[in-house]
């Protein structure tokens, strides 16, 4: 029952074309039918060498009206004819069968890892939160093979289980007397084969497990190089990913032994039972001929038994990789943003926050709680507050990376789930205090704004950002490599080429989330320069934490604790007393016991 219920999970999840199974279940079904032929055909083969025949009414009538027509002193090299051709025909099936097999496994393992991806960029899940990234990688570039893997292992089972029967039938024909003593026989030697290798299923999830920490170790150590050097902790690293590493193989090894269990005990079995064979068939007067194709047949069921029996072990190693896929695939696939039916037009009079609630999951508590507000189309508008106000919460829901919980964003009166998702993005651009940059050239990573962006059209954005000096003084200019995070250049120089990637996308809301924050005073200046020259009459967000960044703003919203406590233009409140007027004292009182 578990076999049969791990089957149906296995075919929702990998989702291949409908003619796959048929296909490679008719061709595996055909190659056991050429195969058992050729080996009947033994039968009539020694009689014609002097062999002598099976006992009366079993074969012979048969054999007799199908080869009536050949003459006698050709009967010979026609049997050898059609074993030879039975072979050959058989060969190609088996060969057409494992390219279709090979097509189909590809092809699952490509799709599996296309709805992965998918659903891992599209869902508004926070993965930093919900998973480890390196769970996710482990998912996509490990688990989804492990799922196609797991198709072609059940295909391979239920081909196995159609020749076993081909064969079984073949054999019951010859003689039911020593089919019955062989299954008997193979029934037992399966049993204990199955008791030899029942923990494959837990021994699978483990090594899945196994396989999650080794990636989080590898990842974890390679993007903290400069902490662990740093830190002198080299050793310590090195003993953690060594016992890391040594687990997997632990647990591997162990798998594989499971795996390789099936083979030797069923050929060990088959030996056995052919010498027992031998011995029952001498007395039960069978005949040579038919003795000596009972036992082929025989000898080649050891094949698809063993291959059923490390199939079924297999899948049982492979239960915890197609959990991971499917468990994923199904916490991901909701939530999905609603996708709107409208293209989002240019933003004209304002966006709205009215009576916004939001909480990240229904056991936590709300992160935003009945927030209103307007953003008035062409000015700057800057949120603050402290750590954990409620800020980014803000920013997320005005890209629509989530939905509110309750309450609406409106975009000149319209909610922004009306809009296409991708038209109402491509409406907004976002510039951080982490710096996203691909490990491509600086050309590159500027034309991600806008693929269809000329060359004259990307250095003109450049230029506006204050960064076409410094890129043309490198050796390769825009072609420049900047490496992984762009760690070939300076702070400074990351941001001015992310200022640069979104003046060319040329966005007609601008977002910054602490933009400058882990800027010098002089490359903040500089940049401060350039997103004023570029920002002017456009649609500004500003998220701060130092409020001097904040003051050229046309209305600033105060935050706190997930709620709106103050809205209006900074000097009336400054005036107020109240909480802006608060942290403005607070940060300059601040800043001068740190200058003196």
């Amino acid at each position: 029952m578990r076999l049969v219920v791990r089957l149906r999970r296995l075919f929702r999840l990998a989702a291949a074309p409908a003619w796959a199974g048929p296909t490679v279940v008719g061709l595996g079904l055909l190659a056991a039918v050429l195969e058992g032929t050729g080996l009947v055909l033994f039968i009539p083969l020694l009689q014609s060498l002097g062999a002598s025949p099976p006992q009366p009414g079993r074969w012979q009538p048969m054999f007799d009206r199908i080869l009536s027509p050949i003459p006698h002193h050709y009967l010979t090299a026609f049997l050898v004819g059609a074993l030879c051709v039975s072979i050959v025909l058989k060969n190609a099936v088996h060969l057409a069968n494992t390219w279709v097999t090979r097509y189909i496994d590809g092809l699952v393992a490509h799709r599996l890892r296309s709805r992965v991806f998918d659903q891992t960029i599209s869902s508004c899940i926070d993965y930093r939160v919900e998973n480890r990234r390196t769970d996710i990688i482990t998912t996509i570039a490990n688990n989804t093979w492990k799922v196609s893997q797991g198709l072609s292992l059940a295909y391979r089972l239920m081909v196995c289980l159609c020749t076993f029967g081909v064969f079984v039938l073949l054999m019951l024909l010859i003689s039911v007397r020593l089919t019955f003593f062989s299954m008997i026989f193979l029934l037992f030697a399966a049993m204990a084969i199955r008791l030899a290798t029942r923990r494959a299923d837990e021994t699978g999830k483990a090594v899945v497990e196994e396989n999650k920490q080794f990636g989080l170790r590898m990842w974890e150590s390679i993007n903290s190089l400069q902490l662990i050097r740093a830190f002198a902790q080299e050793s310590y690293e090195h003993d953690r990913f060594v016992q890391t590493s040594d687990r997997v193989r632990r647990r591997l090894l162990r798998l594989d032994m499971l795996w390789a269990t099936p083979g030797p005990v069923s050929e060990i079995s088959i030996t056995i039972l052919i010498g027992a064979l031998v011995l029952i068939a001498e007395s039960a007067s069978i005949g040579i001929a038919a003795l000596a194709a009972f036992l082929s047949l025989l000898y080649r069921l050891q094949g698809p038994t063993r291959e059923l029996l490390q199939s079924k072990i297999a899948l049982d190693g492979l239960a915890g990789a197609i959990d991971d896929v499917d468990e994923y695939l199904r916490t991901t696939q909701t939530p999905y943003l609603s996708q709107g039916y409208l293209p989002a037009p240019a933003l004209k009079t304002a966006v709205e926050f009215r009576d916004v609630c939001f909480r990240y999951a229904p056991d936590q508590p709300l992160a935003l709680q009945d927030v209103s507000f307007s953003i008035p189309a062409g000015k700057t508008t800057a949120i603050v507050g402290e750590s954990g106000a409620g800020k980014s919460t803000v920013m997320a829901l005005l890209f629509r990376f989530m939905d509110p919980t309750s309450g609406e964003v409106l975009a000149d009166g319209m909610p922004l789930p009306c809009f296409e998702l991708r038209s109402w993005r491509k409406r907004l651009s976002l510039m951080s205090q982490e710096v996203y940059l691909f490990n491509d050239t600086i050309a590159a990573n500027i034309a991600y704004g806008d693929f269809d962006a000329g060359q004259n059209e990307l250095r003109q954005a450049a230029r506006i950002a204050k960064a076409d000096d410094f890129i043309r003084s490198l050796p390769e200019g825009y072609e420049t490599q900047i490496g992984d995070q762009g760690m070939r250049v300076s702070g400074g120089q990351r941001q001015r080429i992310a200022l640069a990637r979104t003046i060319l996308r040329n966005p007609d809301i601008l977002l910054l989330d602490e933009a400058t924050n882990a800027l010098d005073g002089g490359t903040e200046q500089a940049f401060q320069i350039a997103l004023e020259q570029y920002s002017h009459n456009r649609t500004v967000v500003v998220i701060a934490h130092r409020l001097s960044t904040v003051q050229a703003a046309d209305q600033i919203i105060v935050m706190s604790k997930g709620r709106v406590i103050e809205i209006g233009p900074p000097d009336q409140l400054l005036k107020r007393a109240g909480h802006f007027s608060k942290l403005h004292e607070f940060q300059n009182g601040r800043v001068a016991m740190g200058a003196n």
